[in-house]
């Protein structure tokens, strides 16, 4: 439970890398005055680095690139500037061998005997691949897409094309929803032509899976949004995946492919840092260190146990989602240091920096428990666990 590997680089998707909650590195800090944010982060072993080791081709393509949409901007972001910041050499790991088209990435899987391949792709964010199409259903004409490219250098990159997703999920749901059918289409797509030119290489595992799950209309109506300015554009808080971190933001689709297995739907919650420890089983690895275990036999049983979950996104600005095997849900977003300094409050979200919730009865997010001696309970109970988990580190 937690973002996919390939985004921000700022949450629980290195976890995901690495097989180890992201509490764990980085100097973030939680008490009774909120979450607070790191100035220094590091980044464990990653399972890309354990293959490499172990001798397996190693064909990602998550380095963002603008010609083919398979990559993302993050590794140059979030990695170079913060997680590997000390470890430059470390994120060759992202373009192995070289930044390429998924033409030349089939190629080389279809010349190796035993390889790990990644890509990202774009076609399913914010919508990436139809943004004409979304500014054309917010009402801007033809002719200003020259103005757009020449003042801002990318037309269709942030903020714009957030800004009109955002506005577009709150303004013209339904109208909305097409164009992200649409790119859901081309994503199947790509991935039944991956599916079909590898269709005979023996022992392949695949994994399909989303890099984070939405909010882009779900909680307006029981929370209070308040919006920002980016370069000049008035942002909706709390939607297109936002600050807010509520639960439905950090579900993602799961789908994995195993060889002699048969196909089932599994019920329960999988949890992204699982991913890496199941990967390394699947290539007879035995990692160290790790807070994930395998899901291979939960898969052979069809079900997940009830076990904790965290997402810590210890940049830009921070925040903090930590659910409880028994379904309460603690969430910190943000926290400040002094009084000149508290932009959270300045910007309304003094009345979310805290909150708690019972997702068996309140699934939806609707009532926050935090000022209830349950809250409160649950309060202690993730400061302490947050706590626990710098002192194992």
């Amino acid at each position: 439970m937690g973002r996919g590997q390939g985004h921000h680089q700022g949450d629980s998707l290195n976890a995901e890398l690495t097989g180890i909650w992201t509490s764990r590195f980085s100097n973030s800090a939680l008490d009774y005055t909120g979450y607070k944010v790191p100035d220094k982060y590091w980044l464990p072993k990653t399972v890309i680095e354990y293959l490499c080791d172990h001798g397996y081709d190693i064909f990602t393509c998550i380095g963002y690139s603008t010609n083919h949409g398979l990559g993302t901007f993050a590794v140059n972001d979030g990695m170079r500037n913060r997680w590997l910041k000390d470890e430059p050499e470390r994120l060759k790991q992202f373009y192995m061998p070289t930044d390429m088209s998924m033409r030349e990435w089939l190629k080389h899987i279809q010349n190796s005997g035993k390889f790990y391949a990644h890509i990202f792709l774009r076609e399913t964010h914010r919508p990436w691949t139809q943004v004409v199409k979304l500014y054309s259903l917010m009402g801007q004409k033809s002719r200003a897409w020259g103005w757009f490219k020449k003042k801002l250098g990318l037309w269709t990159g942030w903020p714009n094309d957030a800004y009109y997703a955002r506005r577009a999920a709150l303004e013209k749901p339904n109208e909305f929803a097409v164009l992200r059918r649409n790119s859901l289409a081309k994503a199947d797509k790509i991935v039944a032509e991956i599916f079909e030119a590898t269709k005979n290489i023996e022992d392949l595992t695949y994994i399909v899976y989303s890099n984070h799950g939405e909010v882009f209309d779900h909680f307006r109506y029981n929370q209070s949004y308040t919006s920002s300015t980016v370069h000049g554009l008035k942002m909706i808080e709390g939607t297109s995946h936002g600050n807010y971190p509520y639960e439905v933001v950090y579900g993602n689709m799961q789908m994995w492919i195993l060889p002699n297995q048969a196909p089932k739907v599994m019920k329960g919650i999988g949890r992204s840092i699982d991913f890496a420890p199941t990967i390394l089983e699947l290539s007879q690895i035995k990692p160290y260190g790790m807070d994930g275990e395998s899901m291979l036999s939960y898969f052979l049983e069809g079900a997940f146990p009830d076990r904790d979950r965290y997402a810590e996104t210890p940049v830009s600005g921070g925040c903090l989602s930590m659910v409880r095997k028994d379904g309460y849900k603690f969430i910190a977003i943000g926290g400040h240091e002094t009084k000149e300094d508290n932009l959270y409050a300045q910007r309304g979200f003094a009345n979310h920096r805290l909150a708690v919730f019972d997702l068996k009865s309140d699934p939806y997010e609707y009532v926050n428990l935090i000022e209830t001696q349950q809250g409160q309970a649950i309060l202690e109970w993730a400061i302490s666990r947050h706590k626990e988990l710098k002192i194992e580190t």
